[in-house]
């Protein structure tokens, strides 16, 4: 564990702007941890690593330009003291390899964003190497047609109504209930009934656990899958 008096300092980087929105959120709700910069491109990045001197980079492999190994030599390259941790849906093994290579530190894929982000800071804070548990071990083999358990259709994950979803996924992206109630034009109080209902089937208690399972199942990886409800404004 981190000292609770050592302030992380992050610098995120990822060119889905709804993604990095529901990773600044999460970091958001960790005592210990505080973005310093966001960017969408390498460039950028480099720019707030000089500006900011942040502690740790999180930041996407695949990005328009400049791309996250070629960031991470620049930033070994320039002596910078920044730990870089990957987040990323490349899970073929050898982008590990070339991660690390790279000069990052540490390698967490985006689908598991909300149990090992937090645990990839702490453990380059620590001077280790930290690499996403699925990619530690082979896969199991897959199970059974008969025994596999059945899979949630998109829309619907544990049992969630559209509306249900809707509004989880917008909190998830740091709307307010009333930019909620304004978006899908429903009140507030229908807002908080679906808000009590979608976390009494998921089991969710808090804002940071609504943020992780919406990492979890893919609701804020890419701007293509916005709701085509008109007036929302999501944060950059």
């Amino acid at each position: 564990m981190r000292p609770a008096q050592a302030m992380v300092r992050v610098v995120l980087i990822d060119d889905h702007p709804i993604f990095r929105s529901g990773v600044r959120g999460l970091l958001g709700e960790t005592e210990g941890v505080e973005v310093v910069g966001e960017a969408s491109n390498g460039q950028h990045a480099l720019d707030l690593a000089r500006t900011t001197r942040p502690d740790v980079v999180v930041m996407d492999i695949t990005m328009i330009g400049m791309n996250g190994l070629a960031v991470a030599r620049s930033l070994h390259e320039a002596g910078s003291t920044a730990r870089v941790v990957f987040l990323t849906v490349n899970e073929d093994r050898a982008f590990v390899d070339e991660a690390f290579a790279a000069g990052a530190q540490g390698y967490v894929l985006k689908r598991s964003a909300g149990n090992s982000l937090l645990e990839a800071i702490d453990a380059v804070m620590a001077g280790r190497r930290y690499v996403d548990a699925e990619l530690r071990t082979p896969p199991p083999p897959a199970a059974p047609p008969e025994t596999r358990p059945p899979t949630a259709s998109p829309g619907g994950e544990g049992g969630l109504t559209g509306r249900e979803r809707e509004v989880l996924r917008l909190i998830a992206l740091g709307m307010t209930m009333k930019e909620i109630s304004n978006a899908m034009s429903i009140s507030a109080a229908s807002v908080d009934t679906y808000k009590i209902r979608g976390c009494k089937k998921l089991g969710l208690r808090s804002r940071a656990s609504i943020v992780r399972f919406a990492l979890s199942q893919g609701w804020l990886e890419n701007e293509n899958r916005l709701s085509s409800l008109a007036g929302i404004s999501h944060p950059m």
